[in-house]
This record gives C-alpha cells, structure tokens and sequence, in this order.
C-alpha cells in the first residue's frame, strides 16, 4: 500500500515552487523597463529645432510668442505615440507650463533672435518638451 502522507508532501512541494516561481516572474515583468528612447527623442528634437531655426516664418512667429504653427510643424513631424508641448519665453526664464507630471519628460531648445547686429534686442527661448503617451 502507497504512503499518502508521502504524496501529499510531493504535492505540496510542488505547488510551493510553482507560488515561488510564479510570484518570481510577476515581480521580474513588472519591473522589466520600457525601451529608453531618449536618444531617438533628442535626436528628433534637434532636428526639428534646427529646422524652426532656419524658417523665417516661424522664427517671426517665435519672437510674436505664437506657438500654433510651430505646434502643427512637430505634430506632423514626431510620432503618435509621443506627447509634446512647446513654450516661448524670455532667455532668462524657467517655462515649464504644460508638462504633465507623471511622465518622463525630453527637452530641447533654443534661441531665436530677430537681428544679428544686436541679438539681445528681441530674443525669445523655445522650449520643447517630449514625454511617450
């Protein structure tokens, strides 16, 4: 006759390592990182600077503080699954309006100015910021 205790030990023991390695993998697959994209970020973000930088248009609607064909530039040109926000202010200032707080945020910018004989006569900061939706 077979030892039932036996098996009910081998049964346990079973399922104890199962729990072990189940609560394992849960644990690991929570803290597996999402893909860092901070390079792709900023790469996408110089480049789109660059090319506000060199539009007279859109350098003329920087030193106005208008930000609406800026904004459709970059929402055209970055991907859907990215958030972004820009922001115009005085080159001595902090402008941070509009981020969202939960997210890890990418920022980029530069400096626009109206004249190269006096640069500090009306010049303006954009800022853009990135974070992955």
């Amino acid at each position: 006759m077979m030892n039932k205790k036996g098996w009910i030990r081998i049964v346990e023991a079973v399922f104890a390592i199962m729990m072990i390695f189940g609560g394992a993998i849960f644990l690991l697959s929570g803290t597996v990182d999402k893909a860092d994209i901070s390079g792709e970020v900023y790469e996408t973000q110089r480049h789109i600077l660059e090319i506000i930088a060199n539009n007279e248009d859109m350098r003329k609607d920087i030193i106005d503080g208008r930000t609406g064909n800026i904004n459709n530039y970059i929402e055209k040109n970055v991907p859907s699954s990215w958030g972004f926000t820009t922001n115009i202010c005085n080159v001595d200032e902090i402008c941070n309006e509009n981020t969202p707080l939960e997210k890890d945020i990418y920022v980029s910018d530069t400096i626009i100015s109206s004249s190269l004989s006096d640069p500090l006569a009306n010049t303006k900061k954009l800022r853009f910021f990135v974070w992955r939706k």
